[in-house]
């Protein structure tokens, strides 16, 4: 509630109480006053800019803070979703105590927010800027026609359990810490933040916690694409809550919380990265965009998003192929994979992670690239890893084989035996989480074959093992590369 409107209204009806000789008319007086101008400001607030000069329901920001104090927002492109809209009245649950909707509150959280982003120099779009229903394709559609770098959805959770108090704050992040690092970055900050102008605790959650089977549409949908959570500021339906929902000034200091922790969060710079190889990438009849040479130089360039800020090479976790693979520094910049002796024909995915020094964590990033294949190549790999798998000493290079010829037919007869053979190795060298995910989609991925029997009395029930696969990041193949190569001496 505007405080200006407050201190006019509110000592005309106290006047009026105490003419009428009431004792404690003051007081109820008071909370009437507060009751009305809270109802209203709940059904206006979303609409034209009346009685913008009492600060109710402007949709500028009109507070404290000096927005050109922020200068590591300028530039940044942030696409803002005020959750719902269109359905407040026919959707009977997103109406709280006195009328109060959520998605008015969403918008009327969102429009200030977007306010403060431009105000401070951010490039902001904003999914919907009246009470319009729009589809979450069409939201996701402007997402990435906008591509920005950070994602906000603002909500505000609703309960059945309307009379029992429950008001508490949370933030959503697709996926889980291990697979959307940057987004749980950003989760944490916001709910820092939140906790700032709420009493109650609350937690940051993967969206899987409340949509089990695929999380969010939004965030789903954008999580190869940007950083991004869904804000749940509180419960709409908490009678006291929802009377601060209500007012102009709560609305701004919600506003407030979200651009402080975007405001942070870019000060701690936005790690990137892409990747070269040295060996040229070329078509050779219907395989397109890949090498011939099987001991390339692969280099990881890095920028720590942040001026004067460098990156922590100890932080680096990779894997190429679904195997641990070391990361050398040559400078603060370029990093050298180091797979080994050789690279074996089919598909390679390289995935990585680090953090920056200020302990920002970039995404997860997936660099895809292709050794030539030739004829007999899979038979050769196929013999020659089943062999080598039978040993722990030469298990992981078996394993790799494997895996390569995998990646070739992975609708093959002989498929379902070749994942056997793959989790069976490195449950021996002791990756028992990548054998477990392994025999998880032999399992369940398979199901006629023979090999599923062995794994039944270990899986059961509706279960999905899904791979995360990682932001796509930009290989570039660049001969030039100088790369200490290790004499190819057979095993």
């Amino acid at each position: 509630m505007d405080h200006g409107l407050r201190s006019v209204l509110i000592p005309i009806l106290c006047a009026c109480a105490l003419a009428a000789g009431c004792t404690d008319g003051a007081e109820r007086a008071r909370s009437r006053t507060r009751d009305f101008l809270r109802g209203l400001a709940a059904r206006i607030a979303h609409r034209a800019p009346l009685l913008s000069g009492c600060g109710i329901i402007s949709k500028g920001y009109d507070g404290e803070l000096r927005l050109g104090d922020y200068p590591w927002l300028s530039g940044r492109r942030i696409f803002i979703d005020p959750g719902h809209g269109g359905l407040g009245k026919k959707d009977l649950f997103r109406i709280g105590p006195g009328g109060i909707t959520e998605e008015e509150v969403n918008l009327r959280v969102a429009l200030i927010l977007a306010s403060m982003l431009r105000d401070a120099g951010a490039e902001v779009k904003l999914s919907r800027t009246r009470d319009v229903d729009v589809s979450l394709e069409e939201r996701v559609e402007m997402a990435k026609e906008f591509s920005p770098e950070l994602l906000i959805s603002v909500h505000h959770n609703g309960s059945v359990r309307r009379f029992d108090g429950v008001n508490y704050p949370c933030v959503l992040a697709w996926g889980g810490d291990e697979v959307n690092p940057a987004s749980f970055d950003f989760a944490r900050l916001l709910l820092e933040r939140l906790h700032c102008i709420m009493d109650q605790r609350g937690s940051v959650l993967s969206d899987f916690a409340v949509f089990p089977e695929t999380g969010t549409h939004i965030l789903r949908e954008t999580r190869y694409l940007c950083p991004g959570v869904i804000g749940e500021a509180g419960f709409f339906s908490d009678e006291d809550h929802a009377r601060l929902l209500s007012e102009r000034l709560y609305n701004r200091e919600e506003a407030e919380a979200y651009f402080l922790a975007a405001a942070e969060y870019f000060k701690r710079g936005l790690p990137s990265a892409i990747v070269k190889i040295s060996a040229r990438a070329e078509d050779f009849g219907h395989q397109s965009s890949v090498i011939t040479d099987r001991s390339p130089g692969i280099y990881i360039f890095v920028e720590s998003g942040a001026a004067g800020v460098g990156v922590n090479a100890v932080s680096f976790r990779a894997t190429l192929d679904g195997l641990p693979v070391k990361i050398t520094p040559v400078t603060g910049e370029i990093f050298r994979v180091e797979y080994g002796r050789r690279l074996h024909p089919g598909s390679h995915a390289l995935r990585f992670s680090f953090e920056n020094a200020r302990a920002q964590r970039s995404p997860v990033f997936l660099a895809s690239f292709n050794v030539l294949v030739e004829k007999g190549d899979y038979a050769r790999l196929v013999k020659e890893g089943t062999r080598l798998v039978s040993s722990r000493r030469t298990a992981r290079e078996g394993a790799l084989m494997l895996r390569a010829a995998l990646s070739m037919g992975t609708t093959d007869p002989a498929a379902d035996g070749l994942l056997w053979k793959l989790a069976s190795a490195l449950e021996l060298i002791g990756e028992r989480a990548q054998a477990g995910n392994l025999y998880a989609r032999l399992y369940y991925f398979y199901p006629d074959s023979p090999y599923r029997k062995r794994l039944a009395g270990r899986f059961s029930g509706h279960r999905h093992p899904v791979e995360f696969l990682g932001k796509k990041v930009k290989v570039e193949f660049d001969p030039a590369l100088e790369y200490p190569r290790k004499p190819d001496r057979p095993l």
